[in-house]
Order: structure tokens, then sequence, then C-alpha cells
């Protein structure tokens, strides 16, 4: 993918990021910036450009396989199929102890970070709801699975952001 603009959401800010610290992304676009999907995603990028403990960044740079096994309503069954995973973020941080930390950052918002509950006497469009949830909660549990294995064989840290974390920022 490697920072491809985004499709047109008018759900979410969306544009392209012109860092002020350029030497300090590994790979700007052909506009000479990062896009970004979303708000949260833009507080990352302006943190990630402005720290001065950041050495490097990268948004969507690394590419990392993975499986995911949903239920096929047509065959009855289960179904496993490979996927490529995106990363939003990866950036080296200098720590105050002088070493260097690499971080793969994932940007979502809280309520996608957390297992969808059931509603109790659902409507049908609740339901609806809840299956998106479902699928969007099976399809991160399996890129982050995939993701967390990737950093233990790499010396990485994984991390999810929140809204949380970067209005502390």
């Amino acid at each position: 993918m490697l920072n491809s603009a985004p499709r047109q959401n008018n759900k979410y800010h969306q544009g392209l990021y012109i860092p002020e610290n350029k030497d300090k992304v590994i790979k700007l676009n052909g506009q000479g910036g990062i896009f970004f999907r979303s708000g949260l995603e833009k507080k990352l990028m302006i943190w990630l450009d402005r720290n001065p403990n950041i050495i490097s960044y990268a948004s969507e740079h690394i590419r990392i396989p993975y499986e995911k096994t949903d239920f096929n309503q047509k065959t009855q069954e289960l179904q496993t199929t490979s996927h490529g995973y995106y990363p939003d973020f990866y950036y080296e941080l200098k720590k105050s102890d002088g070493s260097i930390s690499r971080v793969i950052a994932e940007v979502k918002p809280k309520s996608e970070t957390m297992e969808p509950k059931v509603p109790i006497n659902p409507t049908s469009k609740q339901l609806k709801n809840l299956k998106y949830s479902l699928d969007m909660w099976n399809k991160n549990l399996s890129k982050w699975k995939a993701m967390i294995e990737y950093c233990e064989r790499k010396g990485f840290e994984f991390i999810i952001i929140t809204e949380d974390h970067l209005s502390k920022k």
C-alpha cells in the first residue's frame, strides 16, 4: 500500500500531512507528505514530526501477512484466507537512556479495540451493526496476532494508540 491516497469518505477527516521535519520521514509520497486516513492518525503524525526523540517514522511502510478465519455462509464451513496488513505507523524512538525503541503502532478509536457487546432485545439495525463490529473485531484480532508474532521475531514493540493516548500528547 505504501501510504496511497485515501478513498474519499466523508465520515473521516482525511488528507495530506506535510511534515515540518521531512528528514525524519522514511518515505514521503509523490506530493512530498504523508496521507492520513483519520483525525487520530493526523494527530499522531504531528506528534511524531515534532517530537525531538523521534529519529524516523513511516506510515503504512511494512506489509505483514496474516490469515483470517471466517464462517462461510454458503458452505457452512470455516474458511481461512490470506491477507496483507499494513500497520499505520513505524517509528524509532530515542529513549532517555540512549537506547532506541522500534515501534509499530496501529491507530484505532477506543471503541474498535474492545470486543463488541451484544445488545439486549436488539433491533434488526443493531444486529446488522453487531455483525459488522464482530467481523471487524475478528479481522483486527487476526491482524494483531500476526503483528505481535512479527514484532517478537524482529525485537519491535507493538502498540495500539487510541484517542485516549493522543489527547495526552
